[in-house]
């Protein structure tokens, strides 16, 4: 599920939601997984959350370019042999 929300932020530098929007609209999974997956993003520094009104938490891709960079490269090599198809 992690490398699901980072494939949709690569593809979608500026994107930002809350975790149910997350699960709703990006990944089509429930929000407690989401929230889970989100948590060790956050730790890892691949995502970052922001409160907005009442409390309610968006998150967002790193800003860190060296940490984009780095991730790209990552999945660029994760290339099913024999296809062009990303895991």
């Amino acid at each position: 599920m992690c490398r699901e929300i980072v494939r949709y932020l690569m593809h979608n530098n500026e994107a930002s939601d809350t975790p149910r929007g997350i699960a709703e609209w990006w990944i089509r999974r429930d929000v407690a997984s989401t929230q889970e997956a989100l948590m060790k993003l956050q730790t890892c520094g691949v995502v970052q959350s922001y409160l907005v009104q009442d409390n309610t938490r968006v998150y967002a891709y790193t800003k860190r370019a060296v940490l984009r960079q780095s991730l790209a490269r990552h999945f660029q090599d994760m290339v099913v042999p024999g296809s062009a198809k990303e895991l």
